[in-house]
């Protein structure tokens, strides 16, 4: 059987909300979040905070919003806000208010100017704590830039809905953040009857219409991180969609393994 390799340059949401007008129906989806090491090792982009280059961070180079917009527009409790909800950065207030303080004597323009402002913001035991202390600001700057997870939100019932009965849907994700958004989504799926418990019979009628394929998010192993060390924040959490026609038909899947889930 002939297979045809078809690329979209567009968000998650965007390309899957297409496919589903066209009508396409689908075995797998599987939505790899994130960043491409490509895009990071492009330096002119602006992703890493390893490396001198133009605030950026546009994942479309034709988008209209770039990191330099939000970093010198922004003001100051909309940047402790993004930094706080969308980098769970802890000292997201200083870390906003430095910048505010550092733009008045001119617009930042590269990521070191942004890596400067945000280490002197930043307690000195804490530069050493977890990582680069920029890692978690350019995270928010880079999510907000590219609207990532309103891009999810959108893209996981999209995807969901292209899916035939038995397909399988995936996704792949390397923070938090998305990943509570895959594993709120896939389990609403499996939930079934919310009645009372005290109610004698169901009167809501729903039935689940996916089985988790594993009872937990998979982990890349050792040997996958020695590889791919950039592979060690992933996370996978993938379900099977059921026949809502025939809810008691659905047994656990073959391939699902030992800790999958039983109904």
């Amino acid at each position: 059987m002939a297979c045809r390799t078809r690329f979209i340059r567009a968000p998650f949401a965007e390309a899957l909300e297409e496919l589903r007008d066209e009508g396409v129906v689908a075995d797998l989806v599987y939505l790899d979040l994130g960043m491409s090491s490509m895009q990071v090792d492009t330096r002119e982009r602006g992703f890493s905070y390893a490396y001198d280059a133009p605030l950026d961070m546009r994942m479309d180079p034709d988008g209209d919003l770039t990191a330099a917009d939000v970093v010198n527009e922004w003001d100051e409790r909309r940047l402790a806000t993004l930094f706080r909800d969308y980098g769970e950065e802890r000292y997201a207030r200083p870390i906003a208010r430095a910048l505010v303080r550092a733009r008045a004597h001119g617009p930042l323009y590269t990521t070191n100017e942004l890596v400067e402002v945000v280490t002197d913001a930043v307690p000195v035991p804490a530069r050493f704590a977890a990582g680069h202390p920029a890692k978690r600001v350019f995270q928010a700057i880079r999510i907000a830039v590219n609207d990532e997870l309103g891009q999810l939100d959108a893209a996981l019932p999209a995807g969901w809905e292209l899916l035939r009965v038995h397909g399988r849907f995936a996704g792949i994700s390397f923070h938090s953040l998305e990943d509570r958004r895959v594993k709120r989504f896939l389990a609403a799926r499996t939930r079934g009857c919310i009645c009372p418990p005290d109610l004698p019979v169901c009167g809501c009628g729903r039935v689940p219409e996916a089985e988790l394929l594993t009872r937990r998010a998979v982990a890349p192993t050792p040997g996958e991180v020695a590889a791919n060390p950039r592979a060690r924040s992933a996370r996978m959490r993938a379900a099977r969609k059921l026949d809502l026609q025939r809810p008691d038909a659905a047994g656990p899947s073959q391939d699902a393994g030992p800790d999958a889930p039983r109904r």
